[in-house]
């Protein structure tokens, strides 16, 4: 049916601009067409999203604002299957199945082990009828740090790196400097907003002294979490990182033997994950981090931990903000002398003009 594909599109698009606002949940876009019999008269008649901190979820938004009427067939469209496990309030195929909704359309099967296929044959078993599979290459990226979490056990890694022409992150090394435009700064800012977390190594919190978090108007409770990764913990334990309003969103990974510096910053941080030398490796702190429900990881720096993800493979989209000036050899480089990146890992699919600077956005490729 035409119609199906008309809304899937609309939900799919819808899901969008809402994305990443429902940590630890993916943010699902449902709507609810009401028709007659024939479908020749076809009206929304309600939405919904997932909420900020996961709940209510998508559908049970939609249901709650619906007057059902009588003879009027109600379709309910969504981007991901609805869940069917029984969490802090009722699944959404429940509610569904209680509702006067006839047909269920979604674009994606759930990866949730808890839910993937399970909600369709509730359904169907309800006598409802569903179709699936709408579209859904078109939500495959919004989704894909979730689908990675799910079925791999890690976010999606997105490396951001603001450089010179000549690839050079800071003037000199050790220094920290604004090197890209404020408009840049801005697009980071709602990058950031649309992550679950943002992860630096020790020496940028040492030497830039970042926030860390959004400071665009209306983005500000979208802050992600920050994480840290300090072997040695050289940093101030009074960094700006650590008096922040957003302070119960820091995680630090660090070796077990700093027992005195962990317990002066176990007040300031959501989490110190302690970790023995053999263990301090990022395969083993991306699968903790995809434990605190973390889907969608923004790294931010510096070069040795753009290097270090590089050279595991762990990078799935690289976005690289380049200035319109050149800083020359005393600058330092954007990943250290140590990458090994093989060819053609990642593919361009992006450029764009950002005033007198630019974004290129890589892909790794499939």
């Amino acid at each position: 049916m035409h119609l199906d594909s008309k809304y899937i599109k609309i939900t799919n698009f819808l899901q969008k601009k809402v994305h990443g606002t429902s940590f630890p949940n993916p943010t699902v876009f449902a709507l609810i067409v009401e028709s007659d019999k024939k479908f020749s008269s076809n009206r929304i008649v309600s939405f919904g999203f997932t909420q900020k901190g996961g709940r209510p979820h998508a559908e049970a938004v939609a249901i709650s604002n619906v007057k059902f009427l009588k003879n009027k067939i109600y379709t309910l469209y969504s981007t991901l299957e609805p869940c069917c496990h029984e969490g802090r309030e009722e699944s959404c195929v429940e509610k569904i199945i209680k509702s006067n909704i006839q047909r269920i359309i979604f674009s994606s099967k759930d990866p949730d082990k808890r839910v993937n296929g399970k909600g369709i044959k509730k359904l169907e078993r309800s006598g409802l009828k569903v179709k699936y599979n709408i579209f859904a290459d078109e939500i495959q990226n919004p989704y894909k740090g979730y689908i990675l979490n799910r079925k791999f056990n890690r976010p999606k890694v997105t490396l951001k790196v603001g450089c010179s022409m000549d690839s050079k992150i800071a003037v000199k090394r050790g220094q920290r400097d604004q090197i890209t435009n404020k408009i840049v700064k801005k697009i980071v800012h709602n990058i950031r907003s649309e992550n679950d977390a943002i992860l630096v190594g020790g020496n940028t919190i040492k030497i830039d002294n970042p926030d860390l978090n959004c400071r665009i108007p209306g983005l500000e409770n979208l802050s992600p979490y920050k994480v840290i990764l300090s072997k040695s913990l050289n940093f101030d334990s009074n960094s700006k990182i650590f008096k922040s309003k957003n302070r119960n969103l820091n995680i630090i990974f660090t070796l077990e033997s700093n027992l005195k510096k962990i317990k002066s910053l176990k007040s300031k941080c959501y989490k110190v994950v302690t970790l023995k030398e053999e263990d301090f490796n990022l395969s083993n702190i991306l699968s903790n981090l995809a434990k605190f429900g973390i889907c969608n990881l923004l790294v931010e720096g510096g070069s040795k931990i753009f290097t270090s993800f590089l050279n595991e493979g762990l990078v799935d989209q690289l976005i690289i903000f380049r200035s319109n000036f050149f800083i020359g050899p005393q600058g330092q480089e954007m990943f250290s002398d140590k990458l090994k990146l093989r060819q053609n890992f990642f593919v361009i699919t992006n450029v764009l003009n950002v005033q007198n600077n630019i974004m290129e956005i890589f892909d790794r490729k499939r």
